[in-house]
């Protein structure tokens, strides 16, 4: 009975440390597709419609905001910038979310749109071969943002939310967070 006991409670650790780990391995998986140019297995690790969705929220300042509510209280010329900036970043974000451009983005070790996103995004082939070593943490049980590890934490995050007990894709990006300090000069 001890033995079965042992044998029960050390399954049960191993199960909880696989699934703690899940996350770290899934990046591995994410790097060594990188690494071998196979975009197609990179894409797996992926949700692309929740990573565009998560993207334009944030370009488009839209996170939280009910449909059809003005937030410049009337001021015409504002609005007409928002609707504009609204109407070109969501087509831009959708050709840019590509397996090379995502690469570009996690080469950088931050989310954003760089000319070298650009660039692999036109061209379909990504410049980076290799990802930097990355911070990970858990926010809960459900997600885990990572970044550049030498990048600090406004610069902004990844972050993948699992799909089931061990598996995780790539779903959400935060963007860099703004200090707020105006620049001298």
């Amino acid at each position: 009975m001890k033995r079965l006991a042992a044998a029960a409670l050390t399954l049960a650790i191993l199960l909880v440390l696989a699934s703690y780990f899940s996350p770290h391995w899934t990046l591995y998986r994410m790097r060594s597709a990188i690494e071998n140019r196979d975009y197609e297995s990179f894409s797996s690790y992926v949700d692309f419609p929740a990573l565009r969705s998560s993207l334009k929220e944030q370009v488009t300042g839209t996170t939280g905001r009910k449909p059809g509510v003005n937030p410049n209280h009337g001021n015409s010329l504002e609005s007409l910038t928002e609707t504009i900036v609204n109407g070109l970043a969501g087509p831009l974000i959708d050709v840019m979310l590509t397996p090379p451009g995502i690469i570009e983005m996690l080469h950088v070790g931050k989310p954003g749109i760089t000319r070298n996103v650009v660039v692999s995004t036109l061209t379909q082939v990504p410049d980076a071969t290799v990802l930097p070593a990355m911070t990970v943490s858990y926010r809960g049980w459900e997600r885990v943002v990572f970044r550049g590890a030498n990048l600090p934490a406004e610069s902004g995050n990844f972050v993948l939310r699992r799909q089931n007990l061990w598996t995780w894709k790539l779903a959400e990006v935060e963007l860099e967070r703004q200090s707020g300090k105006a620049e001298p000069g």
